[in-house]
């Protein structure tokens, strides 16, 4: 079944060059290579197999898209030079080949498979439904299928550009429309609670942000995320886009640990949605619907002021739970203003 994925309203940059969006899909209970074969003979494309553990696909339907499993410590294989140097060969068919295929094997029910997209045109976003048919096909699991399971959709939408402006709305429209996007596509459990990659905002954060006075320069909004976000694990991961603006402030802020993860590039990193590979009628259409109704609000000034002064009274109103008082006014505003529209 053909799925819509919306436009939103900046399809171009401030440059004039198209918008993109690079997508992550991560998922269980496949071998990596006969995933890749699988892909390629559905999207085309040359397949570089560099390991038991890691694949590249060129010139798919879809671009370059890379099939790997999702731990430094299996696709690192630095001590294939070692071994070689010994005289052990990794050629398929050879001993050692067939022991690192029986550990992707082994371990697949643990570590995720993930394929990662180049940026694709917002246009071109439906072609992703052949390469969730094709994993369909292939009996993969999503974050649904096992308790132990975390698995998330992430998306790398192209920023419209990088003023301080534009930023703080998206930021802004983010913030609030956090509660409503957990509520409407119920985050798993286990990706919410038990893990720490999505962690929500903190709310010192958000009381700062969400206020039509704050009016930050662009030094100003890095330090303020930077105090209170020093850290990729957010719904939606600002640093990236922090790191191509000031790369030395951004990486002295986290730890060694998360350094050496972060790369700058001018796109948001969303990456509340779950990947529900295998769930009958799943798509990636209705996560992307999800973040373009963030994409539509930060465009319209108006309608954002509003929902702020509608936030803070709210959140200066006492409630046993604040979080869902205010996802059941924005769901009334919202249907009031902007999902009509």
């Amino acid at each position: 079944m053909k799925r819509h994925y919306r436009l939103p309203p900046l399809v171009r940059d401030a440059a004039g060059n198209t918008r993109r969006a690079g997508f992550e899909f991560e998922f269980g209970n496949l071998p990596i290579v006969h995933t890749a074969r699988a892909l390629q003979r559905c999207l085309g494309g040359e397949l570089d197999i560099r390991s038991p553990f890691e694949t590249v696909l060129r010139g798919s339907t879809l671009g370059k898209l890379k099939i790997e499993r999702d731990a430094d410590i299996l696709k690192s294989t630095r001590y294939r030079r070692w071994l070689e140097s010994l005289g052990v060969k990794f050629s398929p068919g050879s001993l050692a080949h067939d022991i690192e295929t029986n550990i992707d094997n082994a371990s697949r029910g643990l570590i995720p498979c993930e394929v990662v997209t180049e940026p694709i045109p917002f246009e071109q976003l439906g072609k992703l439904d052949t390469l969730i048919e094709t994993l369909n096909s292939l009996g993969a699991e999503g974050t649904q299928d096992s308790f132990i399971y975390a698995f998330g959709l992430h998306i790398n939408p192209s920023i419209p550009d990088n003023s301080c402006t534009t930023l703080k709305r998206y930021i802004q429209s983010f913030l609030l429309l956090y509660t409503w996007i957990i509520d409407s596509s119920e985050i798993d459990i286990t990706r919410r609670f038990l893990t720490k990659y999505i962690d929500p905002f903190p709310q010192d954060y958000m009381e700062l942000a969400l206020n039509n006075a704050y009016d930050p320069d662009i030094s100003g909004l890095i330090g303020d995320y930077l105090e209170h976000n020093p850290t990729r694990n957010r719904a939606l991961d600002m640093l990236p886009i922090l790191v191509e603006l000031d790369s030395e402030r951004v990486l002295r802020a986290v730890s060694d640990d998360e350094r050496k993860l972060i790369g700058g590039r001018p796109a948001f990193h969303y990456r509340l949605p779950d990947c529900k590979i295998n769930e009958a009628g799943w798509s990636a259409a209705a996560a992307w619907n999800r973040w373009v109704y963030v994409e539509t609000l930060a465009a319209d000034a108006a309608l954002l002021e509003e929902l702020i002064d509608a936030w803070r009274e709210s959140n200066s109103t006492f409630s046993l739970a604040p979080r869902a008082t205010w996802a059941i006014r924005l769901t009334t505003l919202l249907s009031q203003k902007f999902f009509e529209r």
